[in-house]
């Protein structure tokens, strides 16, 4: 057996409230009952990554990330992911910095929320070119929620998740939720424009949450999803790092000012020579040099050319503009 099938043949379920955020606790067990449920208000799982509404067992889910599944037989439930959230930099004075900051500052201030009726939930959007550090933000507001004791639910299919975390509500009416909707525009693509629309504007009244949603192609974007206050309130660009921020990133690669001096690296260079260089741009000159020990100047050039390239293929003009 596997996945749920194995999880609902077990007799027996976890049934205490957390204390560690991210290991069940198994000092405490009951029979479970297959008795009908008409009440949902708590989660069922024996495992740790399978969790389905159900009348008794835990009490909340545990602070993490989760995708929302569905099955014929059991309906609507919520798998724990696994995701690395330790050891992200954050840059700072960069817009990245300024993606936490105003999360944060969010959910400090449900009180002045409540205290003018406005409805508690935020709307941001990342966009940028591949591998500028759009993964790494994401990172950083998932660590932080996560921190809180709240959850990131990964936004995949439109009908589902409403259907989801609707539920979710029921039975968590306040814990902290990121709704992470990575490349909205393939999501679009494979859904429509409007069930995301319905998503975005049908869970007004589900409170304490933030939209979180990147893109590489924002010009890909129609404007009642990017335009618009109240769906996605703000927008950033997540463009490659400075000299600063690549100074930082490279020192962390390379371990430190001691191993650096070990790797016998003139860090100034690199800095120097990597101007509109990503992150991951960064990480393979790394690995080209130090790892694999080609030389420095012959990995600069097949970098810059790929970045060249990919520039051109960016600038074509049969690509729809906005105005950004």
């Amino acid at each position: 057996m596997r996945g749920l099938d194995k999880f609902m043949s077990k007799r027996r379920v976890s049934t205490t409230s957390y204390k560690n955020l991210f290991e069940l606790e198994s000092d405490e067990v009951n029979d479970y009952n297959d008795k009908k449920i008409t009440s949902y208000n708590q989660w069922s799982t024996s495992d740790g990554v399978h969790f389905l509404p159900t009348a008794s067992t835990v009490d909340k889910l545990y602070p993490g990330t989760y995708d929302i599944k569905s099955s014929q037989s059991h309906g609507i439930y919520f798998e724990k992911i696994p995701v690395v959230t330790k050891g992200i930099l954050r840059f700072p004075e960069t817009n990245s910095d300024k993606i936490v900051n105003e999360i944060q500052k969010f959910w400090d201030r449900e009180d002045i929320f409540k205290e003018y009726n406005l409805t508690y939930k935020r709307g941001v959007m990342l966009y940028g070119p591949p591998g500028s550090g759009k993964s790494s933000t994401i990172a950083l507001v998932m660590r932080d929620v996560i921190e809180r004791g709240g959850v990131v639910i990964n936004f995949v299919v439109p009908s589902l998740f409403l259907a989801g975390i609707r539920k979710f509500r029921e039975i968590q009416k306040d814990t902290p939720i990121v709704v992470l909707m990575e490349d909205i525009d393939s999501i679009i693509q494979t859904t429509s424009e409007s069930e995301v629309l319905n998503v975005l504007d049908g869970v007004n009244q589900i409170e304490k949450v933030v939209f979180l949603a990147t893109t590489n192609y924002p010009e890909r974007l129609g404007d009642r999803i990017i335009n618009r206050p109240s769906r996605f309130d703000k927008r950033f660009k997540i463009g490659h790092p400075n000299a600063e921020s690549r100074r930082l990133y490279l020192e962390y690669i390379m371990g430190g000012e001691d191993k650096i001096k070990s790797l016998d690296v003139d860090i100034n260079k690199w800095v120097e020579d990597t101007d509109n260089f990503s992150l991951a741009h960064l990480k393979e000159l790394f690995v080209a040099v130090v790892i694999l020990g080609d030389k420095y100047d012959d990995a600069i050039d097949t970098l810059t050319n790929m970045r060249e390239e990919n520039l051109s293929s960016d600038d074509d003009d049969t690509k729809p503009k906005m105005g950004f």
